[in-house]
């Protein structure tokens, strides 16, 4: 499956790509692609197993990478279609923003067991609720750790130190 047969597919699930390239590679430089689609949390999980059952083979999950961008949070999906194949890998991106007044996603645990380890990360990183996932344990943070801080958020939740780390960006 190339680029722009996956495009197509995700279009008749009413969904758009944005294609973003960039120049790869040190000594032979190539154009790699990477699509970014936005969705809604509450069809994540449908896209996913949408990905899954368009796929020559079963995508490859990389990582869950959630950014604060004020008074929502990006939470990032990074999947590759094609991985380990030789320039044929496409990494695909599905993004969810979701408000910090209702801060949760969906897991998907239950389509892709290994993604319990970003989620149970961006559980206590973040302050993402992951509804459906069972073991909320911390990952990397002490069991003491407070409940109301979290290391990656910009905003008063952020521990006091790291906050002063974004003053300068805010300008």
């Amino acid at each position: 499956m190339n680029i722009d047969e996956i495009i197509e597919a995700l279009k008749e699930k009413g969904l758009e790509a944005r294609v973003q390239a960039r120049m790869a590679g040190v000594k032979n430089k190539v154009e790699r692609k990477t699509l970014w689609v936005d969705v809604e949390r509450e069809r994540l999980k449908e896209v996913v197993e949408y990905l899954i059952e368009i796929s020559e083979e079963f995508p490859h999950f990389s990582v869950i990478s959630p950014v604060d961008v004020g008074d929502d949070v990006e939470v990032n999906y990074h999947f590759s279609v094609g991985y380990g194949s030789y320039m044929g890998e496409i990494p695909i991106t599905f993004k969810v923003t979701i408000p910090k007044s209702d801060l949760w996603v969906p897991t998907l645990t239950d389509i892709i067991p290994g993604t319990i380890f970003s989620e149970r990360e961006i559980i206590e990183m973040m302050g993402i609720d992951v509804k459906g996932l069972e073991d909320k344990r911390h990952l990397f943070l002490t069991e003491n750790f407070p409940d109301d801080v979290y290391p990656w958020r910009r905003d008063e939740t952020a521990p006091k130190e790291t906050n002063k780390l974004y003053e300068g960006w805010k300008e």
